[in-house]
């Protein structure tokens, strides 16, 4: 009998990845989304789609609304975490204030996950991955390497400091942890930053730094007008999905994971987009003593057995996707 698993948020970026890999390995997949006509229907297209996977509508904001993805599967990927950025009345979540922010922002995140949990636990699901975020795992001060057990984002911290879409990761986590705890439920939560590389539905290939790709390879300014003395952290979305397929098969896995390849100061990453093309329009480098990137300790990612791409290879399937999709 086919293994099923279900996927929360099977149309997002993460979500449909995962749904990719987990119809390349030959599981029957119910994915579930808001909205499973328009474009999402193109998920459809993908090898083994058509015999094995259903898509359904669910609203991880109504409870139960998740209890008819839930029938006849194995396991559940939630996937719909995204981060919210604005109030519903359109407030950027930096301009609200604490009780605002922790209403509107963190708690729809929270209680968001909670219900597809229990739509889980109600049909007998013990085996759930999540995808969070490495904003949970910045403490202050900050440590020069940081691990995914030991160091934890302070929700409290955040929310005074109006990061309020940081906030609702680790609040989230916790919460899910607890649940998880109480009904028996082996849990592993994926912690991913930056994802680029091939789009499985071209909508995501306007977003963020993919967008930002693509604008510069118009000659347009990309995401920055100058470089900044910063590091972003990144993977290959393949990559990343290929390590939440990791985290589920195994037998022992549970807790916390980086799915990160790892940071690189934007100093190196601009110089790495302009080797692979020279005629990108790219922002002009940082000249001062450039910043550390951010330290990882990946022994816990490793141990899923995963061979990262590295970073220069995820700049040039990036580039060569956005290229192809201009």
């Amino acid at each position: 009998m086919t293994e099923k698993v279900a996927i929360a948020g099977a149309s997002g970026l993460v979500g449909a990845n995962i749904l990719k890999a987990a119809l390349a390995r030959g599981y029957a997949v119910n994915g579930a989304m808001r909205n499973p006509t328009g474009p999402a229907a193109r998920l459809m297209d993908l090898p083994g789609a058509a015999d094995r996977l259903e898509l359904m509508a669910a609203d991880m904001a109504v409870e139960g609304a998740f209890d008819p993805v839930m029938q006849g599967v194995d396991g559940v990927f939630i996937a719909c975490l995204v981060p919210v950025y604005f109030a519903p009345d359109g407030t950027p979540a930096r301009e609200l204030d604490d009780t605002r922010g922790r209403a509107e922002i963190i708690q729809p995140t929270v209680d968001g996950c909670l219900n597809i949990m229990r739509s889980a636990i109600r049909s007998g699901v013990r085996d759930i991955v999540i995808c969070s975020s490495t904003s949970s795992t910045n403490p202050v001060p900050a440590v020069p390497v940081k691990n995914e057990v030991d160091h934890w984002s302070d929700p409290d911290q955040q929310c005074a400091d109006r990061k309020f879409t940081s906030a609702a990761k680790a609040s989230m986590e916790r919460a899910a942890m607890a649940l998880a705890a109480e009904h028996g439920v082996r849990l592993r939560i994926l912690l991913p930053t930056l994802m680029l590389g091939p789009m499985v539905l071209p909508a995501h290939g306007e977003e963020g730094f993919m967008a930002a790709l693509k604008r510069m390879l118009r000659g347009e300014t990309g995401r920055h007008e100058k470089t900044p003395n910063d590091s972003s952290s990144m993977a290959h979305i393949e990559d990343v999905a290929a390590l939440f397929m990791a985290a589920y098969e195994s037998p022992v896995a549970e807790g916390r994971y980086f799915a990160v390849r790892e940071s690189w100061h934007w100093n190196d990453i601009y110089r790495t987009l302009g080797e692979i093309d020279p005629t990108l329009a790219l922002p002009p480098l940082y000249g001062g003593t450039p910043a550390a990137p951010t330290g990882f300790d990946f022994a816990r990612r490793d141990s899923l057995g995963v061979n990262m791409r590295d970073i220069p290879e995820v700049l040039a399937d990036a580039l060569a996707w956005a290229k192809a999709n201009s």
